[in-house]
């Protein structure tokens, strides 16, 4: 799905936020404080509005030797803005609150304060925080394409491609730990769309689901739906196929938690498609289970992926047919992402993939399964 990014770009512009907060009716706002070291700079005040549209500049004033400015504005509802000279000073803050302080120095971009917006102050730290985990990722990018134009040792090749790897998926936990946390709807569209650089679209869509479930604020709920169709739209019309790489899933598991498909690299994986209401799924379990009591010490997992849209129907038949593995779904039954993304046409269906996440096999069922995985791991 990485083919999106692009049609994504315009699209994800929406986590630049203009509105959420239905509460805040035409109130007036205040953001002062002092910039150092900008003399006779213009100083913008200016809004990022949702859905992609030209950043707007609401004022701008030359600041003076002593370097304080005060803008205010008014606005009907939450959103991102920024203060920024011409040159490079940028400090973005959310409008959460009436009067809002920011202090920075034009020679220290990294230097300045926010104080009286809790959001800010939080988005603040996010930022500075994603800023280091990028900038590392950049360097090792660098580095990787400079030895591998230079024809470098493999070995140090490979380091650096696992160091990449590593550091996304870093980053990517940050950020998506960042996003269960956050309850605030502009912080929430910023932080999503960041992610897009770094995430599959799946987990990126699966992340904005919660988010919108979490607040009911429509601009999410509309991101949710943009994206969702975006997804639809680019996924494989045709069979899902042995030799090729297996779409992204990213659902939540038993307790709320994201999992993602490519988490589990590095293990041959069968991704076994279920419901506990399929007579036949539930006639196939205990021939997966034995499967995995076999060969759960030899590399092998399962993931479980149901098609349920009862959540305790779905506990229950986990529990009672002593499925151990991990288990995701959407809890939307035929109407799941998964199911166009795989081309699913009845369950049970499975795909087995190897460590690089390439599909092997697929339909594996009663001793199928067993001799497939028996070639593989003996």
């Amino acid at each position: 799905m990485k083919n999106i990014l692009l049609q994504l770009s315009f699209l994800i512009t929406v986590c630049f936020l203009s509105s959420c907060d239905q509460k805040n009716k035409e109130l007036r706002y205040n953001v002062a404080g002092t910039i150092k070291n900008a003399t006779a700079e213009k100083l913008l005040l200016q809004e990022i509005p949702y859905g992609g549209k030209p950043i707007i500049t609401l004022d701008s004033i030359s600041l003076k030797e002593d370097g304080k400015y005060s803008f205010d504005f008014i606005a009907k509802e939450e959103g991102i803005y920024r203060i920024a000279t011409e040159k490079d000073l940028e400090i973005l803050f959310i409008n959460d609150i009436e009067n809002i302080q920011i202090n920075a120095d034009a020679n220290d971009y990294n230097s300045y304060q926010i104080k009286g917006s809790k959001t800010s102050e939080g988005l603040l730290k996010f930022l500075k925080e994603y800023r280091q985990k990028d900038s590392s990722i950049f360097s090792t990018l660098y580095n990787l394409d400079a030895v591998q134009n230079q024809k470098g040792k493999d070995s140090t090749i490979f380091w650096l491609q696992k160091q990449k790897t590593d550091k996304i998926n870093q980053l990517n936990q940050f950020i998506e730990k960042t996003v269960s946390a956050e309850s605030n709807p502009a912080f929430l569209y910023y932080a999503l769309g960041l992610s897009i650089r770094s995430m599959e679209a799946a987990q990126v869509l699966a992340m904005a689901k919660l988010a919108a479930e979490k607040t009911k604020a429509s601009p999410l709920i509309d991101f949710v739906t943009t994206l969702s169709s975006q997804v639809q739209a680019n996924t494989t019309v045709s069979p899902i196929e042995v030799g090729q790489m297996a779409p992204e899933i990213a659902l939540q598991d038993v307790d709320g938690k994201i999992i993602t498909l490519s988490s589990l690299k590095g293990k041959y994986v069968l991704v076994d498609f279920w419901a506990s209401w399929c007579g036949p799924c539930r006639g196939e379990n205990p021939n997966v289970v034995a499967n995995f009591e076999k060969y759960k010490n030899k590399n092998f997992t399962v993931l479980g992926v149901s098609l349920d849209d009862d959540k305790a129907n779905w506990l229950d038949a986990i529990q009672t047919d002593k499925l151990n593995w991990q288990h995701i779904s959407d809890l939307k039954k035929w109407e799941s992402i998964v199911v166009s993304a795989y081309q699913i046409e009845g369950i049970p269906f499975n795909v087995l993939l190897d460590p690089t996440g390439k599909i092997i096999a697929k339909d594996l069922r009663g001793p199928a399964l067993g001799s497939t995985l028996e070639t593989l791991l003996k």
